[in-house]
């Protein structure tokens, strides 16, 4: 079937959860269906990867723009006066609209790759009209309005998780099916979605870690490992509650403990972070994780808000590093079970106190290492993924 699919940015190179999702769903239904693609480009390293995401892909046609409207306050006081969401309004162009309305016809299915891009869907559109959620959005703004303690902020993030919220619930009623996390359906229905459309999806990464061979406490180090990109505020924001909160009482039980941040990062956050510990290790950002995944004993993921899976988790499960998450790091992977294939803990002495575990005690160790890999390669994979998105085209 001939299959349009609308994305907010290049899906290229694969080096971060979202673009990783939405570039193997690319890759999928360009080797399943007759594929189109459009999407903007978001400033220049999107412009310089272009050619090469087009090479990549092959013979799939592809339609881009430039677009880049800034996260200010006088466009969140147009986008009031637009009526729609920030996040939409910074998403919007009229050329763009025009283009997909004059080529929509010719497709069987408009494939929506999240919800900033169904502005763009024809209202006169007769084919099939599938949405892929990253995340239920509306929960991302709502638990950043719940972490703020500055008054004024804390109502704009609470008035623009009631819009996106809003524009989520219609959106669901509109489109013939939407791909999304159970946590984020749960989320969603929540919040006043229908259910009888919603389907299944993760957000999975790097299978190529199932190849490689069983990680051994013995040939670890007391290390811990932290993966994100830290332009993200879940990721900055977790990080700092980490340093002030955690790190101290691992260190008063685990002296010799290190500390590995892993993520692009601007020179404001590194000074802010190194500040709070100056003795931890901020890498940038790491092309191949093998080498730290092999000797660093502990991931962590430490997230406060946002919402979806988060693929670094689903990676260093899949590599087998024990993991300790809060719920929020955790969430969407209901096959795992907190104690038996990751420690999930929210408070600062329960996070710590399973760092610690995680360092010190070689049979739960191992235990985690072995147990967590296998119920991700039973029930988190990109076959299952693609299955659910086929019938979601298929209807």
């Amino acid at each position: 079937m001939k299959v349009l699919f609308l994305t907010p940015q290049l899906p290229y190179p694969p080096i971060s959860g979202g673009v990783i999702k939405s570039y193997r769903l690319v890759k999928f239904l360009a080797d399943a269906h007759e594929l189109s693609i459009c999407c903007f480009l978001k400033g220049e390293s999107d412009e310089q990867n272009l050619e090469a995401f087009k090479t990549e892909i092959g013979n799939v046609p592809v339609y881009s723009k430039s677009l880049n409207i800034a996260r200010t306050p006088l466009n969140f006081a147009r986008s009031c006066l637009n009526g729609s969401p920030l996040t939409i309004y910074r998403n919007k162009s009229h050329d763009f609209k025009s283009y997909i309305k004059d080529i929509a016809h010719q497709f069987d299915v408009i494939f929506v790759d999240l919800y900033l891009m169904f502005q763009y869907v024809p209202a006169d559109f007769k084919g099939r009209v599938v949405v892929h959620q990253q995340n239920a959005e509306f929960l991302m703004w709502s638990r950043m309005a719940e972490q703020t303690s500055n008054l004024l902020l804390k109502s704009v993030l609470a008035f623009e998780a009631w819009r996106i919220r809003r524009y989520e619930v219609n959106m669901c009623a509109k489109a013939h099916a939407v791909l999304a996390a159970p946590n984020d359906q749960q989320a969603l229905i929540d919040a006043g979605a229908a259910k009888h459309n919603l389907v299944d999806t993760y957000h999975l990464g790097d299978e190529e870690n199932f190849d490689l061979p069983a990680m051994q406490f013995n040939q670890t180090k007391a290390a811990i490992l932290f993966v994100g990109t830290l332009s993200w505020e879940a990721n900055a924001d977790g990080l700092v509650w980490f340093l002030e909160s955690v790190w101290p009482l691992i260190k008063a039980k685990a002296p010799g403990v290190t500390f590995t941040v892993v993520g692009k990062h601007s020179k404001v956050l590194g000074d802010k972070l190194l500040k709070l510990a100056p003795d931890i290790i901020l890498a940038g950002f790491v092309d191949d994780l093998e080498s730290l995944y092999h000797c660093n004993r502990v991931f962590v993921a430490p997230l406060r808000f946002g919402s979806g899976i988060k693929v670094k988790v689903v990676n260093g499960l899949y590599r087998g590093i024990p993991t300790v998450a809060t719920s929020v790091g955790a969430e969407g992977l209901d096959k795992l079970v907190s104690g038996e294939h990751l420690f999930v803990e929210d408070s600062p002495t329960g996070f710590a106190d399973a760092v610690v575990t995680l360092l010190n005690e070689h049979q739960i160790w191992q235990q985690m290492s072995e147990q967590s890999r296998r119920v991700m390669q039973a029930h988190y994979t990109w076959d299952v993924v693609f299955d659910y998105v086929q019938k979601s085209l298929e209807g």
